[in-house]
């Protein structure tokens, strides 16, 4: 049984990998003298926004005009002048490529604006997810240490040692992923300056509610583990106790 959980689980973070990798959106020009205040040209057509892949399609149109209009203003010679100027060479250039999808899609450009803001779901689920396969697997083997070092009759010891560990590996868990989260939407958006972005990022909205989950998750899994270690140690006394007794018997 432990081979095919391991099995399943790389599997799942295959599939997770992939889905993340199949997110990516087109990356400015990596070199700064070659950018431009454009984006891939498409062929004009109407997006039907009742249709989720018109929703997806322009979801991705408008982080990639977003992304591309920082990357452009990140190599203006106005940045050198002051913060004031890199803000309006940005929204310029966005604005521009704002109307350019508009238009390409028959669309009116306070929607492409709207839609800008809004997250990918499902990349989002692939990074959260991706990382607490980790987040499970590391707490698993740190609750293993803890129950080797306190026997079943410090029980006390055990629970305290299970509440301060879960506290160390949370917050250690919340500053990697927040590392994490900024990692992966890079290599979504090709470009590693994300400016006012990181705080669109799941992990920096819902940060609570991470916390609190990962404490839960931590918790469920010391429990678990405690227990399975419990009765794997009960069937273990009770093959020795059959077995010392048919060798009594004999």
């Amino acid at each position: 049984m432990g081979r095919t959980v391991r099995a399943v689980a790389v599997v799942a973070l295959m599939f997770l990998i992939a889905v993340m990798l199949s997110k990516r959106l087109p990356a400015p020009a990596a070199n700064g003298q070659a950018r431009r205040c454009d984006i891939p040209a498409e062929p004009p057509r109407p997006l039907h926004l009742d249709r989720f892949a018109d929703r997806a399609h322009l979801r991705a149109d408008s982080a990639t005009a977003e992304s591309w209009a920082i990357a452009f203003a990140d190599v203006s010679p106005l940045r050198q002048q002051g913060a004031g100027l890199y803000a309006d060479v940005r929204d310029q250039c966005m604005a521009m490529l704002f109307a350019r999808i508009a238009q390409t899609h028959e669309i009116d450009v306070s929607t492409v604006r709207e839609y800008v803001r809004q997250r990918d779901v499902i990349f989002d689920a692939a990074v959260l997810l991706v990382f607490a396969f980790a987040y499970v697997v590391i707490a698993y083997q740190l609750v293993g240490a803890v129950t080797r070092r306190f026997p079943g009759d410090e029980r006390f010891a055990l629970v305290a040692a299970v509440i301060i560990v879960s506290v160390m590996t949370v917050v250690a868990a919340v500053l990697v992923g927040d590392s994490w989260s900024i990692g992966a939407e890079v290599l979504r958006v090709g470009n590693g300056h994300l400016s006012y972005r990181t705080e669109r990022l799941p992990w920096r909205q819902y940060r609570p509610a991470i916390i609190a989950t990962a404490l839960g998750v931590f918790w469920l899994v010391a429990v678990v583990r405690i227990k399975t270690q419990r009765v794997q140690a009960a069937e273990r006394r009770a093959m020795f106790a059959t077995d010392d007794q048919l060798y009594s018997n004999r």
